[in-house]
């Protein structure tokens, strides 16, 4: 079974995948992606909850992406509006 990193990797890598040859692609998001993982786990590690971490370091499609990648339901408005 996957760790929540290994799903949050993939999640971003197909996220980064999906936005590919489209407008305003970004070649150097990648790297932005998964530092915001590590900042994730980061958060994670210092007792903040999955949710939490995720909400505060993400945004709008990628957020969740990753929220439904580790099995949670996508972002609320409130989360998304407030959540950093």
């Amino acid at each position: 079974m996957l760790s929540n990193h290994d799903k949050l990797v993939h999640a971003v890598t197909a996220y980064d995948r999906r936005r590919l040859g489209k407008r305003r692609y970004n070649i150097w998001a990648l790297p932005q992606y998964l530092g915001a993982i590590e900042r994730v786990e980061a958060d994670i590690a210092n007792g903040k909850c999955l949710r939490q971490a995720l909400v505060s370091n993400l945004s709008d499609r990628l957020l969740d992406a990753c929220l439904k990648a580790v099995g949670e339901s996508t972002a609320t408005l409130n989360e998304l509006h407030y959540g950093r």
